[in-house]
Formats: C-alpha cells, structure tokens, sequence
C-alpha cells in the first residue's frame, strides 16, 4: 500500500517537469544566410531545430513530416514566394528596400505523460495520463535590405517578439530592446534568454551528444516588465538566438492541461 502513494508522488514530480524543464524542449529557429541583404540579391534561409545553437546554427535536423510552413512578407506586409531547396532550406529573392519577415512554424500538436513516459495525444486519446501539454512552435526573423526597423510589423503569431530599437545599426555591447506581446497584447513577467552561436556553457560537465542536452544556462536573460518590454545586453559580435515562452491553461482541460508556446526570434550584431 505504500508503493502506490510514493508511485502518485513521482508522477507528480515528474508531471511538474514536464512543465517545467524548457530546456528540454526543441525550439525551431530561422538562419539567414545575410541579414541585412542588398536590394537584389537573394538570401538562403536554413531552418534550426534543436536544443543548443551552436556556430554553425546547426543542432539537429527538422522533421519533414513535422515542418509545417514558412512565410516572408515584404516591406509592404505582402506575403513574397520562398523558392524551396529542402525542407531545411529556402531562397528569397529581395525585390526592394525595407523590412522583410520570415517566420516558420513546426505542427502543434498533444504530448501527454504517462507512467510509461510521454506519448503523442490528448488526455482523451492516451490511456492512464497524468499531464498533457498542447504545443506550438514558431520562429521569427527580420531581413534588412536597405533600411531600419521603423518598417517592422506583426504578424500575427499569438507570442510574438517586436524590436525597438535599429537592428541595422546594433553593435556589440549595445542593448536591444524588445516588446513580448501574447495575443497581440504585452506580456509582463516573461523570461527571455539569449545565446550567441558558438556559446559553450561553462556550467555543462562537457559536451552533449545529439539528442542528450543538459540543463542550460544561458549567457543573457532579461524578464519583461509591465509593459512587456526588456532590455538584453548583446556584448558579443555573430548571429543570436532570443528563446521565449508561455504556457497558459488549455480552455478544455477534459482535453489537456496545458498549452506551451516555444517561440524564437534571431537577429545579427555586428
């Protein structure tokens, strides 16, 4: 009789991991070849998916079943074709100057814990759950082709990151500022981390294979204020890789418990 209650209590504690440990999490990122491109010219956009961002961008292989789409609007806020290469690689021809944003996204879907490990589904569809959670997904990235960031819009991803302040003129040591909006409203009280590529964490026993990450610490964080705005110290010069997310209650939670919202946004100081 006193295995079952220590049995519920791991559950319990593994339940509030599952929540808990975005690290864990696969995060998808953009990794434009050029960042701020010339008017003409065409840049590559590969596609990141893994837990760490190392110096080439490259952690693992995205699943092509699981890769959903991706989107660039001009500086005018009209949707522009992508010319394919892979599933991991696509082209955009830069038509004129301004600001051009590319987002991508992965299937949402349900993974639900069970005391046999975590399984594909709602809590309706998988036998014995314990916690479920509803996952999305989603990268954002902004081009520059001759212009600064006063052109730069929404786009309508229900966790979206803004900059505030000149991307093209962002240097080493300077701060970005940005604006956290769940909705289309700020989100106050929100951790952001920030890692340049090539970081190595000095608190990671060595280097993890593939697939076997550990918990990672990262070089910036910030946590929105009130208005949902922070202020991230970038002093490293190369490409960056801004995580953030939310898990706000599933509506039905007949259904699942959770949703979680992995979101990335990457950007060049120079």
């Amino acid at each position: 009789m006193r295995g079952k209650p220590v049995f519920l209590t791991l559950l319990m504690v593994l339940g509030f991991a599952f929540f808990a440990r975005p690290v864990l999490a696969h995060y998808l990122w953009l990794n434009p070849d050029n960042y701020f491109p010339a008017v003409g010219s065409t840049v590559s956009i590969g596609i990141g998916w893994g837990h760490t961002y190392p110096a080439d961008r490259h952690d693992d292989t995205v699943p092509e079943e699981r890769f959903e789409n991706i989107v660039a609007l001009d500086p005018d806020g009209q949707e522009v074709p992508l010319g394919k290469v892979s599933t991991a690689e696509y082209r955009l021809k830069i038509e004129k100057a301004g600001a051009y944003i590319v987002t991508a996204r992965i299937k949402s879907g349900f993974k639900t814990l069970t005391p046999e490990g975590r399984k594909w589904g709602n809590k309706q569809e998988v036998a014995d759950a314990v916690k479920c959670i509803n996952f999305h997904l989603e990268a954002r990235a902004v081009l520059l082709a001759g212009a600064d960031t006063s052109g730069i819009r929404l786009t309508g991803q229900t966790l979206e990151l803004r900059p505030l302040n000149e991307l093209s003129s962002l240097k080493s040591g300077d701060k970005l500022a940005v604006e956290l909006l769940y909705e289309g409203k700020p989100l106050a009280g929100t951790a952001i981390n920030a890692t340049y590529a090539g970081y190595v964490d000095p608190n990671a026993p060595q280097p993890a294979a593939k697939g076997h990450h550990h918990a990672y610490h990262y070089p910036v964080s910030a946590v929105t204020d009130g208005q949902g705005r922070a202020e991230l110290p970038l002093d490293t010069a190369g490409y960056w890789l801004l995580m953030f997310s939310h898990k706000p209650p599933y509506p039905d939670p007949a259904v699942c418990d959770a949703c979680m919202y992995n979101m990335t946004f990457t950007c060049e100081v120079r």
